[in-house]
This record gives C-alpha cells, sequence and structure tokens, in this order.
C-alpha cells in the first residue's frame, strides 16, 4: 500500500463537489475546512466545521456513492488523503476508532433514509417499523449497498431478536458480510403483523421498485422505548449530527410517559432538541426551544446552563443587553459553577 498523502489547498479550493464520485477519504491536519449540504426536509443549507484531526468523506466512500456534501476550505489547509484500501487497512485494528465512526455511521444512514423520502414523496399507509427495517435492509443489499444493508439487519435483530424476520436477517446479514449480492431464490419479503393480527394491512410496496421500499428512520425505531430513542438521539449529538438529532430529540417531546424514568428522558430530549438548534445557528426557534424548556422544568437539572445558553443566542442575534440580562441571572444561581464564572467572563467582556 502506497499509504495517505498530504494535499495543501489554497483559501477557497473546493476539496469535493456534492454529487462527486470518489473513494478518497479525508483528515484535517491544519486550517479549516467547511462542509455544506442541504437539510433533511431541504428548506435550508447547512454549513458545518470539519474539526482538526477529524475525518471526512467517510460516508460516501465506504458507500461507494455519490458526495452528499461539498467540501470546501477557508483560509488554506493542509489534509490527509487515504485511498480506500489504505483507509481499510488503517482504521483494521483502531476499536476505538471504529467505534467512533460507526455511531457517525448510523446517525447518517439516517439521514440516507430522509433524504430518500424527499424524493419520493408522501408515502401510502406505513406498514409495522419491523417490516420497514427489514425492507430497508434488502434495498441495500439488492443495490450493493453492503455496509448499509450489514447495519440494517444487525439493527433488526437487535431491535427484534425473536421477530418474525429473524432467520431471515441472521441468513442475509452473512450473504452480506461476505460482499454477495442478494441471493435470487429468496423468496421476497412478505408483510406479516409482528405483534398481532388486528386492523388493516397497509398498501403493498412493489419488490420491482427497490427505490420505493425505502422509509424514514423514524418509523424505524418508533416502537423504542423513550429511554432507547433518547439514548439514540443523544449518540447523534455526541457525533456532532446535530439535523439528524435534532429530529430523533422532536418526537420525544409530544410522546406520554409511561415507565419509570420516561419523564427525566423527556426533561433531557427538550433540552437536547434546543441545543441542537443553537448548534445549528437556528437563533430565534433555539431561543424558544430553551425557553419552554425553562417554563417546563423550573427545576430541571440543566435549567442553569440552558439561560446561560439562551445569553449567548441574544449575544449571536446582537441583543446585548438581553444577554447581559440572562448572564447575570445566570450569576445568581446556585451553586457557584464553571456556568457562574463563564457568565462573569460575558458580563465583563461585553460591559468592556
Amino acid at each position: 500500500m502506497a499509504g495517505p498523502i498530504i494535499r495543501n489547498y489554497k483559501a477557497g479550493s473546493i476539496v469535493y463537489f456534492e454529487k462527486d464520485r470518489a473513494e478518497d477519504i479525508y483528515v484535517l491536519q491544519n486550517g479549516r475546512v467547511i462542509l455544506t449540504y442541504m437539510s433533511v426536509d431541504s428548506k435550508m443549507e447547512i454549513k458545518e466545521d470539519v474539526k482538526l484531526g477529524e475525518f471526512f468523506g467517510v460516508k460516501s466512500a465506504l458507500g461507494r456513492y455519490p458526495r452528499e456534501e461539498t467540501a470546501q476550505v477557508i483560509g488554506g489547509a493542509s489534509i490527509l488523503v487515504f485511498k480506500l484500501a489504505d483507509f481499510e487497512v488503517f482504521v483494521a485494528n483502531k476499536t476505538h476508532l471504529i467505534l467512533k465512526m460507526m455511531k457517525v455511521f448510523s446517525s447518517q444512514l439516517r439521514q440516507i433514509h430522509g433524504k430518500v423520502r424527499e424524493n419520493l414523496g408522501q408515502f401510502g399507509d406505513q406498514k409495522s417499523p419491523a417490516f420497514e427495517l427489514m425492507n430497508v435492509a434488502e434495498v441495500f443489499h439488492k443495490t450493493g449497498n453492503f455496509e448499509h444493508a450489514i447495519y440494517a439487519y444487525n439493527k433488526y435483530l437487535s431491535h427484534y431478536p425473536t421477530g418474525t424476520y429473524a432467520s431471515r436477517a441472521q441468513e442475509l446479514s452473512k450473504i452480506a458480510a461476505k460482499s454477495s449480492m442478494f441471493p435470487s431464490n429468496m423468496p421476497e419479503l412478505v408483510y406479516e403483523m409482528e405483534r398481532r393480527s388486528d386492523g388493516p394491512k397497509p398498501a403493498t410496496i412493489s419488490p420491482a421498485n427497490p427505490a420505493a421500499t425505502a422509509t424514514r428512520i423514524q418509523a424505524l425505531s418508533s416502537d423504542l422505548s423513550i429511554s432507547d430513542s433518547l439514548t439514540e438521539a443523544d449518540d447523534l449529538y455526541e457525533s456532532e449530527e446535530f439535523q439528524a438529532a435534532l429530529n430523533a430529540y422532536k418526537p420525544l417531546l409530544t410522546m406520554p410517559p409511561t415507565a419509570p424514568g420516561d419523564d427525566k428522558s423527556i426533561e433531557k430530549a427538550y433540552f437536547g432538541y434546543g441545543m441542537c438548534q443553537l448548534k445549528l445557528e437556528l437563533w430565534d426557534v433555539a431561543y424558544t426551544s430553551l425557553s419552554t424548556y425553562v417554563k417546563k422544568y423550573p427545576k430541571g437539572e440543566r435549567v442553569k446552563e440552558t439561560i446561560y445558553n439562551l445569553g449567548f443566542i441574544s449575544e449571536s442575534k446582537g441583543e446585548k443587553d438581553k444577554a447581559i440580562m440572562l448572564y447575570t441571572k445566570v450569576t445568581s444561581l446556585p451553586p457557584s459553577d464553571e456556568f457562574t464564572a463563564k457568565a462573569n467572563s460575558e458580563i465583563a467582556r461585553l460591559r468592556g
């Protein structure tokens, strides 16, 4: 193997464009790179900074499909470039790196499903989440996207270890792991109720059109417990997949608590939802969401942090006096902690 190489880019250079086909994987060594892509609902353009030492271009390289974002250099940068084969050798024995990238890959797969839904428009009646998850896995398998297929098969087995399609998922996962195509003699997937037989069956989606079988990721996990759903949303947030995390937190805000601890999980979802909007620089909606958290949970464990972030949003919007007022409120709340110190520092800076 030749190994990775260093490329130096001038300010304004494009590392790759959206829809480019390539298998290079990149690591930012120094400088700044911005990834630009459309939100899942195609209503806004999102810009995301690549952190120093962070990989980018991984998803499309591993999946062997066109780039879903444009990578542009701001102010010059040095970038380490891997060919796909070199990258596979590099990560082979780095368990911690593989685990981290699995989280990222998982969240990016959610966005892929969302984009497929956008292209298809409205769906007919929805089948059970178990069936939809199995169906998505087989679509990826039939189109040669083995990494995605394996992920979805394993996700099915994780959520439905004794489910209707468990044996089928195990068999097909082993086949996909060998990079072998979907077997031609495998019977078509037939919809069956997983847990009950009453009620109408949703309309059948034609297996002749693989794209029509894809569905949104929210449907795949809609029967998870509130705590499990929160964990998935938190993982997306920690992986800095803020748009995907936002979509994952949102359903939790309207779920009725049914198990011990659900109230606390929903409280955390309100905070996470607002923080995702803040990270995406959606200042007005972030302010509204975080204010809602404070109103609903005036004694919540993250009230002080939330008010500090309300101050940050106000400052970002140019509302200096409002920011000072909010930072001052933070300093009055016990205990004296990192947010107290940060708020005092911001007050001093704003007052000059």
